[in-house]
């Protein structure tokens, strides 16, 4: 398994985004002050959403090459929540 970094966590997490939705951008993602979760931010529509991960999901993630379906469901609901949040 590769050594969890911000750039390989943006990486990874752009590649699912964008397999859930070709709208949504991931515009930055940062770790948060404990150290054990990643604040990812999202774009959509000139929307702005976040969405908290746990380190652990995405390790387990990155360890089963892309088989989990743990973290596109928690990308998922941060994505709904930019398309339910800001309906017209």
């Amino acid at each position: 398994m590769p050594r969890l970094t911000v750039k390989l966590v943006e990486e990874t997490l752009r590649k699912e985004v964008q397999k859930l939705d070709k709208r949504v951008q991931v515009v930055g993602v940062n770790q948060s002050k404990k150290k054990d979760a990643y604040r990812v931010t999202l774009l959509k529509d000139g929307r702005a959403g976040t969405a908290k991960l746990k380190k652990d999901l995405l390790k387990e993630f990155l360890s089963h090459e892309g088989k989990g379906n743990a973290l596109g469901r928690a990308l998922g609901r941060a994505v709904s929540r930019l398309n339910i949040t800001y309906r017209k």
